[in-house]
């Protein structure tokens, strides 16, 4: 099982590579990077993948953290690894991670329900609006989960965990169709209706 708490990007990676402001708190940001991590990433390339990538972040982590001089990634981390983490999995996780953050950045649980963010100095957009950019952020994480998920494909015999068999139901299977959205279509006597038009 893999720890939920080694994440493979940072709020910073996050913040610099966005439109999100430096003041957003970086909590807000760090739920949803575990969130996508453990619900779209090891959905696109599988339990036995994320576990072995986890595991030797975690390694690097540990040394860290114990004060570990001169350390670097590769001394922990496979290159093979850090090249599918850098290039492939780190766009991926971004988008996804900023499609999870919309709507804790729209709206707040209060003790008074569910609110909208409001301040002095801005105003906050309409649902419309709002849809259409978390839509957005939607589909290039699915754009970088395809790419991801091909790169995966070619260069199986590298990534040997990617086909590993699992051993119980506790593990997933890589799905490569995950970038799929699971749009779906109703048509009606004079009535035409996908479920992505609500979002």
């Amino acid at each position: 099982m893999n720890n939920l708490n080694i994440q493979l990007i940072s709020e910073n990676y996050v913040k610099e590579r966005s439109t999100v402001m430096d003041n957003v708190e970086n909590i807000f940001i760090r739920n949803n990077i575990l969130l996508s991590q453990d619900i779209y990433l090891q959905d696109i390339i599988g339990s036995k993948l994320y576990d072995d990538i986890i595991s030797q972040f975690e390694d690097y982590k540990t040394a860290y953290d114990a004060g570990t001089a001169g350390i670097a990634y590769s001394d922990y981390v496979d290159a093979n690894y850090l090249t599918l983490v850098d290039n492939y999995i780190q766009p991926c996780l971004l988008y996804y991670t900023l499609y999870e953050s919309s709507d804790d950045l729209y709206m707040k649980f209060t003790n008074k329900g569910i609110v909208t963010q409001t301040s002095d100095y801005s105003n906050t957009i309409g649902d419309e609006m709002f849809y259409k950019r978390k839509a957005g952020f939607l589909n290039k994480a699915e754009f970088y989960a395809k790419r991801l998920t091909n790169y995966l494909i070619d260069n199986h015999t590298t990534y040997t965990k990617y086909y590993e068999s699992i051993s119980d139901y506790s593990d997933n299977y890589p799905n490569e169709q995950s970038y799929l959205s699971n749009g779906w279509y109703l048509k009606t006597k004079g009535c035409q209706f996908k479920s992505n038009d609500i979002f």
